[in-house]
């Protein structure tokens, strides 16, 4: 018998030279990303639009054509799911569904959609990726995006949450950066945005919350540094709510009219800016008790009924200077209302409007 053994050696070391040279990702398993794309009409790879989630890889685009599809979508993957052409999720026949459900790190982009009828529009509870929700509304649930105890830096951006029981966002004790930018909020049962109890630095900008049932953002009890501006609040309780928080707040070009106050905050430690503002509101411009950070309040102007600003039992400086502040109440009305205060006040070019008393120390 003829020896192939010296024959088999040399193919093997061929085979090892040639994958030495081959350039990095060519020699292993990796695989190019793909895009999978979903018609309900039997005219595109998938049906549904979960089977084409669950056959694609990280990395991998699910693209879903127009049409309404009836399901609950589950995304364990680091997709993108994207409608170019606005495809609706309709939850109608689902008993306390979820419109989408992003899961454990996916670090998911679901961008493009119209989600109805759900309880959730979008789920990621307890989540730790760094996902996106773009260009998507979300109509009639009981909240728009609900993303309790997530630990990554989410975006929701060019979205869109209306007629909710509950609040728009529900991000309760998160710790990740995240950030709401370029998105409305209307009549929502709730807040905008409850995140109350969490930590992170976060960014709210360009955001409208118009008609909800109670705050446009409650931030109590967070220890976060946050960036509030471009933003306007209508027809609500409180613009900006943080009683008990410990970070520093910048807040900028907000707008606050129609609603019962601008801003409220008690027994919080951080130092505040508030500038480029405008608070019209039927009660109380700021309402601040028992603070300790120090405060700052420039170019902004204050139409209120009782009072401009309340300021009992503060702790710190305050400097308040080229703003105007107008109460319009004929009894108990009061500019601004500073008694009790343990450090200086500094007002510099401030015009105080009131039929009763313009400063209360």
């Amino acid at each position: 018998m003829r020896n192939t053994r010296p024959r088999l050696t040399a193919l093997l070391l061929s085979i090892l030279l040639t994958l030495a040279v081959m350039p990095a990702g060519v020699a292993g398993t990796q695989t190019a990303a793909e895009t999978v794309t979903v018609d309900k009409s039997g005219s595109a790879d998938y049906r549904s639009i979960q089977a084409a989630v669950d056959a694609a890889d990280s990395g991998d685009t699910v693209e879903v054509r127009p049409g309404i599809y009836r399901e609950e979508i589950r995304i364990n993957e680091s997709i993108t799911l994207v409608a170019p052409d606005r495809a609706i999720l309709d939850g109608s026949r689902f008993v306390n569904g979820t419109g989408v459900t992003l899961a454990g790190t996916a670090e998911a982009n679901v961008t493009g959609f119209t989600v109805r009828n759900y309880r959730f529009g979008l789920a990621a509870n307890g989540t730790s990726g760094d996902w996106t929700v773009t260009e998507t509304t979300v109509i009639a649930a009981d909240v728009g995006v609900y993303a309790p105890n997530t630990t990554g830096d989410w975006t929701i951006e060019d979205a869109a949450v209306a007629s909710t029981t509950y609040s728009g966002v529900f991000a309760r004790g998160t710790s990740g950066d995240w950030t709401i930018r370029d998105t409305r909020f209307v009549d929502v049962g709730g807040d905008g945005a409850d995140v109350r109890g969490s930590t992170g630095d976060w960014t709210v900008e360009a955001v409208v919350v118009d008609r909800s049932g109670a705050d446009g953002v409650d931030a109590s009890s967070t220890t976060g540094d946050w960036t509030v501006q471009n933003t306007e609040v209508r027809r609500s309780d409180t613009g900006v709510k943080a009683i008990n928080s410990e970070g520093n707040w910048t807040v900028t070009d907000l707008t606050v009219t129609q609603s019962d106050t601008g801003l409220v905050t008690a027994f919080s430690t951080g130092a505040w800016t508030l500038e480029d503002t405008t608070l019209e509101t039927r009660d109380i411009g700021v309402f601040t008790a028992r603070t300790t950070g120090v405060w700052t309040i420039q170019n902004t102007t204050i139409e209120s009924r009782q009072q401009g600003i309340h300021a009992i039992k503060t702790n710190a400086s305050w400097t308040v200077s080229e703003s105007t502040i107008s109460v319009t109440a004929a009894k108990n009305a009061i500019g601004v209302d500073a008694r009790s205060a343990t450090e200086g006040w500094s007002l510099t070019d401030v015009t105080i409007e009131s039929p009763g008393t313009e400063v209360a120390e």
